[in-house]
């Protein structure tokens, strides 16, 4: 296999992040990937592949989307950026005084959100951005810092940040919920205001 792998490798037919795959996958060792890389390259290589492969972790987990339960109904709601856009525009609905708006779901039939359902859907999604986000600016930091290939190599999207690093994603992500909880607040406030009227 390792032979294969370089030939492919050497040919062009796959990247640096190919062969971080078939590390995963066990058809490879690192050291077959130090190997075929070059021991000069090794750590550039395999520290690339990684943020490649983070990076990618971090999209699909934020293009999954998240589920919300609303009344009585757990609902799914994708995140794909056109998702994201849209979401975004019934959030803005909201905010010019809109008091509900049609919008469909994934996989769901379009129905009537109110306001207050527009405002839970856009902070559920905008605090699973910004977590994954934060999270995976952590993560690719600590990547970099890394000279050790095995170490790098070890590297997975969702494992427990070293404390450093941890430490800054919690704080990032405390100025985050911050902002969520004010824009609750007004919301709340904007919902009392239409009530009273």
């Amino acid at each position: 296999m390792k032979e294969r792998m370089k030939d492919l490798y050497q040919g062009g037919s796959i990247t640096a992040s190919g062969l971080l795959k078939a590390l995963h996958q066990g058809w490879l060792t690192l050291e077959d990937v130090v190997e075929i890389v070059g021991e000069n390259n090794a750590a550039a290589v395999i520290r690339d592949a990684k943020l490649q492969e983070i990076s990618k972790a971090c999209n699909a987990v934020i293009v999954s989307g998240m589920d919300i339960t609303l009344g009585e109904e757990t609902v799914h709601f994708n995140l794909s950026i056109e998702d994201q856009t849209n979401i975004a525009n019934l959030f803005r609905v909201v905010e010019l005084g809109g008091t509900a708006f049609p919008y469909q779901s994934d996989g769901g039939v379009c129905r009537i959100y109110t306001a207050a359902e527009i405002a839970q859907i856009y902070i559920a999604a905008q605090t699973l951005i910004t977590t994954q986000t934060t999270y995976h600016n952590e993560l690719k930091s600590y990547v970099l810092s890394l000279k050790d290939t095995d170490k790098i190599a070890a590297v997975t999207y969702g494992m427990t940040l070293p404390k450093k690093y941890l430490t800054e994603m919690q704080a990032k992500l405390a100025v985050a919920q911050a902002q969520m909880d004010a824009i609750v607040e007004r919301m709340n406030a904007m919902v009392s205001d239409n009530a009273e009227q």
